[in-house]
Formats: structure tokens, C-alpha cells, sequence
């Protein structure tokens, strides 16, 4: 009963979901985002669902077989309805903030409406093929499959609601530190990214997709990635505890556990079948990250 309740939840892709929204919940209490902005944490989390949703249910068509997607097939509808619910709450959600969003200072706001626009098509071109002259999506494009991942979740958690404040360019100078906490995001989702691309190595070799590891094998891909992303981490953890003067101990324990959890997750690493223990394994390596430091920044506040 507890497998199958875990597997809804990650097939369901509620638990990614809840990955994003904890995300950007940290990036709202690191920044101190005001509460009128909150609508976006519920965008963040439908959205994420939406995305993931439609990738493996087209996904799901193909003549591929892993435990995801058998349980895809054999919940297609749930699948469908899902993706429906998701869809229509997120536009019952964007039209009923619609004066949040899209109005400033009396005005339409087309600057957000391009990021509405753009974002969601960059979200949805990593697993669908937008551009007429080329077939192949972001990840099909291996050098892009990892760093287009590491991006779009880097800049939606992190950047857009940020750009979302009435004087986004007074707020990016005056929160100079979300390009630290950018940088932060973005070397932390790679090092999970990388090893997502290990654990697919038979599956992109097989549909010619030249990620890192096929490029470089699994085992150097390993070797390599345990330190260079142990280096980048670090040093993008410490920039961030000297840009927000987070001086005390808790602060460098809360942002140096998950560096190490990760170093350890490259070291112990072992290819699995199972997707939902691989999932919750490494991509919960994100809630671990962020509720650390929101205890951290709540115990010291």
C-alpha cells in the first residue's frame, strides 16, 4: 500500500510538484518577496504538475518501457484528467489574480504577459519538438538536456518571481543576492541532473541523445561529476552565506549538508529500475535543501 501510494505521487508528478513549491517558497523567505506575490507559489506547483504531466503522457505513447511508464499507460485516463485539472485550475488561477499579475499602477503590464508567454513555451520545448525547422526538443539536444533543465528551474523559482514585482529591475539591483541564489539553484539542480542522465545512460545512447554520460561513460562521468560538482556547490554555498551575511553555524550546516548529501549520492551511486525510489531519493534531495534552510532562517529569526 505505502509503494503504491508513492508511486501516485511521483507518477502523478505531485511530488515534483511539491519539489518547485518548496523551492520558491525558500527563494520568497531568502528574499523576503512580499505576500502579494504568493499567487505564484500556487502557479509554480500546477504548472510544474501540468509540464511533467503532458512530457510523460506523449512519452507514454512512444515504444518505451520503464515502471513510469507502464503505470502511465495503465492510468492514462487519470493521466488525462490530471493534465485537465491542472490546465484549468492554473487558468481559473491566473484570471483571478488577473489585476495581481497583470496590472501596474493602473496599467497593463505586457512585460509580464511576455514572460507568461515565454517561460511556459521554454518549459514546454525541453520535451516537445516547437521549432518547425528542427524536430528534436531541448533534451533531445544533449549538451542542452542538462543545462536547459538546470535553467528553467533555476530562473522559475528563483528570477520570475522576482520579475514579477512591480520594478523588477530596482528589485533585481536591490536583491542583488537572487543572482547569488540563481547561481546557487542552478549547480545544485545540475549535480541532480547529471545524475538522472547517468541513470538514463542506456536510454539516451539508445536514442542517440549525447548527454555528458553517454559522451563520457557512466563510471568517468561519476568520477568526475562527484568533484566538480562538489567544487561548484561549495563555492556557490559559501557565496551565498557571505552575500546574506549568514554567519551563524546553523546557516552553514543547512546550506553544507545537502553539498555533502549529494557528494555521497555520486559516491553510493547504483542505476535503478524503480524509478519512484530513484526519484524520491535524488529529486527529494531538493525539499531536504530548502526546508533546512527555511528551519534554519525560522530558528534564527
Amino acid at each position: 500500500m505505502i509503494k503504491r501510494i508513492l508511486d501516485f505521487l511521483v507518477y502523478s508528478n505531485f511530488f515534483i510538484a511539491g519539489c518547485a513549491l518548496i523551492f520558491t517558497y525558500e527563494t520568497f523567505c531568502l528574499l523576503h518577496l512580499p505576500a502579494s506575490l504568493n499567487w505564484y507559489l500556487l502557479l509554480i506547483f500546477l504548472c510544474t504538475i501540468f509540464v511533467y504531466s503532458l512530457h510523460y503522457f506523449v512519452k507514454s505513447t512512444k515504444e518505451k518501457n520503464d515502471t513510469r511508464l507502464v503505470w502511465c499507460r495503465a492510468n492514462r485516463k487519470l493521466l488525462q484528467l490530471i493534465i485537465l485539472l491542472s490546465f484549468l485550475l492554473i487558468a481559473g488561477g491566473i484570471f483571478y489574480h488577473f489585476k495581481s499579475i497583470f496590472i501596474t499602477g493602473g496599467d497593463f503590464n505586457y512585460r509580464n504577459l511576455a514572460w507568461f508567454i515565454i517561460i511556459p513555451l521554454l518549459s514546454l520545448a525541453y520535451s516537445h519538438p516547437l521549432n518547425p525547422w528542427n524536430k528534436k526538443s531541448l533534451r533531445q539536444i544533449g549538451w542542452l538536456k542538462m543545462a536547459s533543465l538546470s535553467f528553467i528551474w533555476s530562473f522559475t523559482t528563483v528570477i520570475l518571481p522576482v520579475l514579477m514585482l512591480p520594478d523588477p529591475v530596482t528589485g533585481l539591483l536591490e536583491n542583488k543576492y537572487a543572482l547569488v541564489l540563481f547561481a546557487n539553484r542552478f549547480f545544485f539542480i545540475a549535480s541532480l541532473s547529471l545524475l538522472f542522465n547517468i541513470n538514463d545512460y542506456e536510454e539516451d545512447k539508445q536514442d542517440d541523445i549525447k548527454t555528458i554520460a553517454v559522451l563520457l561513460g557512466p563510471v568517468k562521468s561519476i568520477l568526475y561529476g562527484k568533484w566538480v560538482m562538489l567544487l561548484l556547490n561549495a563555492a556557490a554555498a559559501f557565496l551565498l552565506l557571505r552575500f546574506f551575511e549568514l554567519n551563524n553555524p546553523v546557516f552553514f550546516a543547512a546550506l553544507l549538508t545537502p553539498v555533502i548529501i549529494t557528494f555521497l549520492l555520486y559516491q553510493q551511486f547504483s542505476p535503478m529500475k524503480d524509478e519512484t525510489v530513484f526519484v524520491i531519493r535524488h529529486d527529494g534531495l531538493m525539499i531536504v535543501k530548502a526546508m533546512l534552510l527555511i528551519f534554519a532562517l525560522l530558528i534564527l529569526s
